[in-house]
């Protein structure tokens, strides 16, 4: 056995890597950066994130803690859920929008949880608040804790059919079956000699409050030790396929792929390029070589091992149902003992780089130049003090500047804040979008984003993208210079609708809304008269953040096409100035008495007056009799 060997089987602990993937797509800016790059700085004890990490090795968990960075109160803004604590404290961080954080960590109603491994954050019952899914290692059993109100939760797992003593690691949402409900993927590292409850399971939603376990006993429950699943449309059909990743592959098995073909999942793994075999751990995903389809980052063992001989594999995705190895020529095989991975342009140039935690080394940030090999920038950006025994980080943009920040908890100490500052030398385009029916994360969903002759394709994850960590969940696209997109189209999962947003200026984060929510300013899912006072309200012009369920043709401004297309789908007939649901005598009194003024709902074309024009739709549309 080698020294590597033995340092692996002391600390064989793996665990579940999480969400948040940004796939790229071609063509660069110019003015690509100077070759210098501005450091990252490390402040979380000056921005309110304090939260000890127990030493190594752990008096409980499993080869590393989890981490969710997702907006857990609805305010539109990135908070912090952290595991780790010495006494399973669930570390719950509320930020002010500024990238400041307040502890409301106690008395959350959250159990502490002592195994607590993997934490993965959706809104399981679409209630319009976040959940956690907490899973632990052997250790009092997994947990889904509901949000009753802002930061106070209610352990729902016994009536949700989730609570089990299992060994779990990973975890992974998607709407598998097409139903609109996130349902629930979870890796199990397999207990020899109990293999049958160790199996991972796939949990339906029911979207009652309960989960099912689909295909109880089937090749779908993996019995190999299982570490992450990610979701992701790796064949662009719009279903979300099943990756496995999975440990001690040269021995027990390679990993794993399931083709979903339209709700039906279908092995696909083997012969695809997909099936390495490998000590397999933390999986990065996006679109590494900008061909527009997904491709994988594995973490891996140092040890020269048959048939990687100690290398993380990079694989690239065809196109065709198949991938091809790339490390060597990318420059990325690393050869060191490393958990988490994560693909992110971290300095917003149109580029993914790639960003690895290692267990006894100081952690490694890769920059993609204009062609491979990719450049190791760690001294650069500040990033080598990051040595200890290192295995989670997540990503996203904490503090709104446009570029993404990195957190990372080590053991033995606080939980590391280091905030970005090379990406606020470029530009970006931030994408929330909104999903229809129960699935509110649009979890599954894509965005084709052209600037020029560049195009980037993003997708939607929640859960997967990393290992036990949670990146944010909305879409993160560097466009280097440029001040505004050219278009952005978006697509719902399971063949759902498709919208085009265009012209939209980089630095802020927009809102894609699906059609049905479209004039639906009250999200009630009526388009009537209040939602035309407050299209009124804010009359026409330049699209701004929090109105774009009125840009209704999608080209960045709010216009007459707006307005035109607002009463086709209104209850109330244009000219129904008092809502009765008839157009007469009352509403021509109030035209009239309205005549000539600005900023009144009786202004039936916004053209900023009333006048002959709005008297012409009332009387187009008269119904008294």
């Amino acid at each position: 056995m080698t020294a590597a060997s033995s340092i692996f089987l002391r600390a064989i602990g793996r665990a579940p890597r999480a969400t948040v993937i940004v796939a790229l797509g071609a063509a660069e800016w110019g003015g690509r950066a100077t070759a210098e790059i501005l450091p990252f700085t490390s402040e979380a004890v000056q921005r309110g994130v304090q939260y000890l990490v127990q030493g190594y090795p752990p008096s409980s968990g499993y080869s590393g803690f989890g981490m969710s960075m997702i907006d857990m109160d609805g305010d539109l803004d990135l908070d912090l859920v952290l595991l780790g604590g010495a006494n399973g404290l669930v570390g719950l961080f509320e930020n002010d929008g500024t990238g400041h954080f307040t502890n409301r960590s106690w008395g959350s109603g959250i159990p502490q949880l002592t195994s607590a491994s993997v934490v993965l954050a959706f809104d399981y019952d679409a209630d319009g608040a976040m959940d956690l899914f907490l899973g632990q290692y052997m250790g009092g059993g997994n947990r889904l804790v509901r949000q009753v109100a802002p930061w106070q939760f209610v352990d729902v797992s016994l009536a949700a059919g989730l609570r089990h003593v299992l060994p779990t690691k990973g975890a992974s949402v998607a709407d598998f079956d097409g139903d609109g409900w996130l349902d629930l993927y979870l890796c199990n590292y397999v207990v020899p000699g109990n293999v049958d409850q160790t199996r991972n399971r796939l949990y339906r939603n029911r979207g009652d409050g309960t989960f099912e376990r689909v295909a109880p006993g089937s090749d779908l429950e993996s019995t190999r030790p299982s570490l992450q699943s990610v979701w992701s449309d790796l064949d662009l059909d719009g279903w979300p396929d099943l990756y496995l990743s999975n440990d001690r592959g040269p021995f027990l098995g390679p990993n794993q792929l399931w083709r979903n073909d339209d709700g039906v999942l279908v092995e696909a793994g083997a012969g695809s390029g997909a099936d390495v075999s490998l000590f397999s751990m933390g999986i990065a995903a996006g679109d590494l070589d900008r061909n527009g389809f997904p491709d994988f980052y594995l973490t891996n063992i140092a040890d020269p091992v048959p048939p990687l001989m100690g290398a993380n594999p990079l694989l690239l995705n065809q196109g065709d149902g198949t991938f091809v190895e790339a490390q060597q020529a990318w420059g990325i095989a690393h050869h060191v003992l490393s958990w988490a991975s994560i693909f992110w342009d971290f300095d917003n140039d149109g580029r993914l780089d790639l960003y690895v935690n290692n267990q006894f080394a100081p952690n490694t940030l890769y920059r993609q130049r204009e062609a491979p090999p990719m450049q190791d920038v760690t001294m650069m950006a500040a990033l080598a003090g990051t040595a200890g025994v290192s295995y989670v980080s997540i990503v996203g943009d904490l503090d709104a500047d446009g570029d993404l920040d990195l957190v990372q908890n080590n053991h033995s100490g606080n939980v590391r804040v280091y905030i970005n500052h090379e990406g606020s030398r470029r530009r970006s385009f931030r994408l929330r979008v909104v999903g229809e029916g129960p699935n509110r994360l649009a979890v599954g969903a894509s965005a084709t984003v052209r600037v020029g002759e560049v195009t980037q394709w993003a997708e939607v994850l929640v859960g997967g993208n990393n290992y036990l960590g949670q990146n944010e969940p909305w879409l993160h696209v560097g466009i280097g210079d440029a001040e505004s997109i050219d278009e952005a189209t978006i697509r719902w999962p399971a063949g759902g609708p498709v919208r085009t947003l265009r012209d939209l200026p980089a630095g802020q984060l927009w809102t894609a809304y699906p059609p049905s929510r479209l004039g639906d300013v009250g999200g009630d899912g009526v388009v009537d008269g209040s939602d035309w006072t407050q299209f009124v309200a804010w009359g026409r012009g330049p699209l701004v953040p929090g109105r774009e369920m009125l840009d209704l043709d999608g080209d960045g401004e709010l216009g007459a096409a707006d307005v035109e297309l607002f009463w086709l789908r209104s209850v109330v007939a244009c000219g129904d100035l008092d809502g009765d649901g008839v157009v007469g005598g009352a509403d021509l009194a109030m035209i009239l008495a309205a005549w000539g003024a600005s900023g009144s709902t009786a202004d039936l074309d916004l053209d900023g007056e009333v006048g002959g024009a709005d008297l012409a739709r009332l009387l187009a549309n008269w119904t008294s009799k």
